[in-house]
């Protein structure tokens, strides 16, 4: 008669069960582990200002980063080699690839405004140890960048009278290289001019403003009593204040202030009304 086997005792089947746990728990860290990669930019995505790019990184096995700027409307590509972007950080030749937590930085100047996105990737060695193998990982940050800020203001530190010379502040701020022209013309409505272009006046202030805040002051000479505008504009200078990013203005009011020539004229006026005017005497009898 046929005897089936007996089942084997407890404590040998236990140590068979554990010997096939360790073998799998030596082989996880090797498929388990997976590559990443992160992207950061400091300061603030802005025009003509550059910023630092920073990725962050880890990998199991060994791996090159590469990290590109892509301009508006070119999405990241599926590795380094296919992208059209601007490179920022590539291999270095001679370097050996890294394992394990990493990081590192470019440095890009945007040209202009808009909604740029900046792609990374970690890949493998290829067959010779060079970069180009498979990619093991891959990030992507969307940036949309802005105009650079720009303040000014203007202000008359001191009282303004009619006939007398005066002075001007321009106060300034800017992220990026901007000249700014100051002018003075009549009144009206309508405003200040669309730009100095447009403005046959002389210029009081024409300054270069880079950071600050910055004060500029101007000796205005004299005017009449009148009503005035101030006008102020910041342009790059390659544009010929053709298209201002910033402008202000300052109303200046002398309509109730009277001149020294008009006060010299009154004051005439009263002193020979009184010379002429004499009240009659009574004579006596």
């Amino acid at each position: 008669m046929f005897r089936g086997r007996m089942p084997e005792k407890g404590p040998r089947r236990w140590a068979l069960v554990g010997a096939c746990s360790a073998a799998l728990t030596l082989a996880l860290p090797g498929i388990a582990l997976a590559d990443t990669m992160a992207l950061s930019i400091s300061p603030e995505a802005t025009e003509e200002v550059t910023a630092e790019i920073t990725y962050t990184a880890n990998s199991a096995g060994r791996t090159f980063a590469t990290v590109a700027v892509n301009n508006p409307g070119i999405p990241c590509a599926p590795d380094p080699e296919a992208d059209n972007g601007h490179t920022i950080v590539e291999p270095a030749i001679y370097i050996p690839p890294n394992v394990g937590e990493f990081n590192g930085a470019g440095n890009y100047k945007f040209s202009s405004t808009g909604a740029y996105t900046v792609c990374g990737w970690l890949n493998s060695p290829d067959g010779i140890g060079d970069p180009g193998g498979p990619v093991t990982a891959a990030a992507s940050l969307p940036l949309n960048v802005r105009l650079p800020t720009i303040s000014l203001s203007l202000r008359f530190p001191r009282p303004v009278h009619a006939d007398k010379p005066f002075a001007l502040e321009l106060v300034a701020t800017s992220e990026v290289k901007r000249e700014v022209v100051v002018e003075g013309v009549p009144y009206t409505k309508r405003g200040c001019p669309v730009n100095y272009a447009a403005s046959n006046e002389p210029r009081i202030i024409d300054v270069e403003i880079d950071g600050g805040p910055t004060t500029t002051t101007a000796d205005v000479n004299a005017l009449q009593a009148g009503k005035y505008m101030f006008c102020a504009w910041a342009d790059p200078y390659e544009d010929n204040g053709l298209d201002p990013e910033a402008t202000t203005s300052v109303i200046l009011d002398l309509s109730g202030h009277h001149t020294a020539k008009h006060k010299a004229r009154k004051k005439k006026r009263r002193h020979k009304t009184r010379s002429t005017h004499h009240p009659r005497s009574r004579s006596r009898s």
